[in-house]
């Protein structure tokens, strides 16, 4: 790299990408070298000619601008072409600057990019404030910080129950990964500090073993800087940003992903209180069940990949002469208890709520009506089992409707809860203690006409 004194030289592949700077062009911009380093040569450089690639051309005169506003007269000429396909370019300054005021310009660009820095975070506290979902904080993170950047990639992780786990951007390193490697992001999520990976060796120094250079490598990675996602001192998640070309990174370069990334822990943490205040709204105070929309969201969030969906609605027989003869707090006491045999007669994968009264709903993956049916008997025989605290003269049954479809998508679950209300009734008509089978209609619930028939075990066929 030439350093003649008062001599300027850019080195440039085939394409205009600028590929290396001396210190007086950074001098000259009042840059730093990773704001030139990977950007096209007509951003910093004006010519009135274009380069020809040959050496020995005539020099011309050209206008150098720097990203803050600095405007210096300039010459240049072609120095010379290698054999790769990159070019060095000599510029001389022509302009008669004094020092004072190259000085005065260099600490008013510094200025200028804290405001613009600055600019950011105050837009983006804005944005992380108004988001709703972890989904949207996670890809607002991943939008400002690319820009903030001017990163390659950016890829965003959150901590969840299933460990840690990609919800936003792109992460180029993914197809290389070590197989059986703990995921990208969880070595920032544990470290607790900014990561700044300056070249592919630097990779090793943090997971010594692996082969990560190679990994960045394959990945046409050459540069990284990484954040955690930190709440409350608790570590829920990481940023990465990805360069695909050489990259230098500032003295301000970690405050800002910092910045960036506790407000993006702010607004996760705030929509994670929000959801978990409004989930425990939406629980039935005497079960501790859910209520009926809880319930739908549930079967929404967690069943969408099972072959069938089954409905069973849940009434009790003789609950109304608990609450006559024993009164509230005893009729309280025995829905807890229905709450705790249901609990105990579905999978922990399956949903179960309170629809209301002494009604409730389980939604069960099944992977065929006669599961659903035999799921739907357990349940009513859990049920009719004595209960301790109630005198002999009162029994407590239950009619159980179930319905079955597979689970396309299509069916909406207010629509499925009311075919299997409308089956429930038919259990109900047909004296209790039993289970009715019905259907469900694409466009209306079936009215079952006249009464059930028992086919000996408790099951009725509507």
């Amino acid at each position: 790299m030439l350093q003649l004194t008062g001599c300027g030289s850019i080195t440039i592949d085939r394409h205009g990408v600028i590929l290396n700077v001396n210190d007086n062009i950074l001098q000259w911009l009042n840059c730093e070298r990773a704001e030139v380093v990977g950007r096209q040569l007509d951003a910093f450089l004006t010519l009135r000619m274009p380069l020809t690639g040959s050496a020995g051309m005539l020099p011309t005169d050209a206008t150098l601008r720097g990203v803050s506003g600095v405007v210096r007269p300039v010459v240049v000429g072609s120095l010379e072409e290698s054999g790769s396909g990159t070019q060095q370019i000599a510029v001389y300054d022509v302009s008669t600057r004094s020092a004072f005021t190259l000085g005065f310009r260099g600490a008013e660009a510094k200025t200028e990019r804290g405001r613009q820095r600055l600019q950011i975070l105050l837009n983006s506290a804005v944005g992380f404030g108004n988001v709703r979902s972890e989904a949207d904080a996670a890809e607002l993170l991943a939008d400002v910080a690319q820009r903030s950047f001017a990163a390659s990639f950016v890829s965003v992780h959150l901590l969840r129950p299933e460990g840690l786990v990609q919800v936003a951007g792109v992460n180029p390193l993914a197809a290389h990964w070590p197989p059986g490697f703990r995921p990208t992001g969880a070595v920032t999520l544990l470290s607790g500090e900014v990561l700044v990976v300056r070249t592919p060796a630097d990779a090793d120094g943090y997971l010594p073993g692996v082969g990560m250079s190679d990994v960045y490598r394959a990945g046409g990675i050459h540069a990284a800087i990484s954040s955690p996602l930190r709440s409350h001192g608790e570590a829920i998640g990481s940023m990465i940003c990805y360069f695909d070309h050489p990259r230098e990174f500032d003295e301000e370069a970690v405050p800002l992903a910092e910045a960036l990334t506790n407000q993006a822990a702010q607004a996760v943490a705030r929509i994670r209180l929000e959801d978990t205040l409004r989930r425990a709204a939406m629980h039935d105070e005497v079960t501790g069940l859910p209520n009926r929309r809880l319930v739908e969201e549930d079967v929404t969030r967690t069943m969408r990949d099972c072959t069938a969906l089954s409905v069973l609605f849940v009434d009790l027989d003789g609950f109304k002469a608990v609450n006559d003869h024993l009164g509230h707090a005893a009729g309280d006491a025995l829905l807890r208890e229905v709450g705790q045999r249901l609990r105990s007669s579905i999978r922990e994968s399956d949903v179960l709520g309170r629809f209301g009264g002494d009604e409730f709903i389980a939604v069960a993956a099944v992977d065929s009506d006669g599961d659903a049916a035999m799921l739907a008997d357990r349940i009513r025989a859990a049920i009719a089992q004595p209960y301790d605290d109630l005198p002999p003269g009162i029994a407590i049954t239950a009619s159980v409707g179930v319905v079955t479809v597979g689970n396309d998508g299509a069916p909406v679950m207010d629509r499925l809860i009311r075919a299997a209300d409308h089956a429930m009734y038919d259990a109900k008509m047909a004296g209790g203690d039993r289970v009715a089978v019905g259907e469900f209609s694409d466009h209306q619930p079936r009215e079952v006409a006249g009464l059930a028939t028992d086919d000996g075990d408790g099951t009725t066929i509507g």
